[in-house]
């Protein structure tokens, strides 16, 4: 049975996927267990690199991949961007350096696990977000970013490296991230309202139990498909 973990829920105002954890020390992986612990450094010169040499190599042996009885086109923009996004957050959160087949198989895996969250939030809550929404959700994060509370250098070279603008990087290229990490925001608000804290519960303890209910719902959800 697949079990379906959160990431970024609490702790955080800049929730970026994995990219938020790239040079801070002050990380907070919420309610993640028996997972390996993210690095704490990161040569992400190296590391931008090996995403885009890997993404290139597969190009260049694959027109598609069979996944899940799905034929995926490699030059595919979309499956482009969540092959070099999974590649980087692999090598963060897991310690690991997909490639090749694996490295498809993890990406449509992600890309899936973001349309499931962001479809079961609507049909089983009523919970949207809107484009309006999604861009101011951007913009302070762009702010947050700009004040210095956040890691300019991995933002400015990772988006050189894509040939990208700044603008493009952050308003196209994580724009489906972004409006995940907006809609996990409203769920959790949401679980916290349904479900209040008990009196001999700590703050840590519940938050973790909602966090918990949510993974257990959406995990059912997911398997009813």
């Amino acid at each position: 049975m697949k079990r379906w973990i959160l990431f970024g829920l609490i702790g955080s105002v800049f929730l970026w996927g994995a990219y938020q954890i790239f040079f801070s020390h002050e990380e907070d992986i919420t309610a993640v267990q028996d997972e390996p612990q993210p690095r704490e450094t990161q040569d992400i010169d190296s590391l931008i690199e090996q995403a885009l040499l890997n993404y290139e190599e597969l190009k260049s042996q694959h027109d598609t991949i069979e996944v899940n009885h799905e034929q995926v086109e490699i030059e595919d923009p979309e499956v482009k961007n969540w092959i070099i996004h999974t590649h980087i957050q692999s090598a963060v959160i897991q310690n690991e350096e997909l490639e090749g087949i694996t490295l498809v198989d993890q990406a449509m895996a992600y890309k899936h696990n973001n349309e499931t969250i962001i479809e079961w939030a609507n049909n089983e809550h009523g919970i949207e977000v809107t484009h309006e929404e999604i861009q101011d959700y951007i913009q302070t994060q762009l702010n947050y970013i700009e004040s210095g509370k956040q890691a300019r250098p991995f933002f400015v070279k990772i988006s050189e490296a894509l040939d990208l603008s700044e603008a493009e990087y952050l308003y196209e290229w994580e724009y489906d991230r972004f409006a995940q990490n907006l809609v996990q925001e409203k769920l959790f608000f949401y679980y916290k309202e349904k479900y209040p804290q008990e009196d001999d519960e700590s703050l840590e303890e519940y938050e973790k139990r909602i966090i918990e209910l949510m993974e257990q719902d959406l995990t059912e959800y997911d398997e009813a498909r």
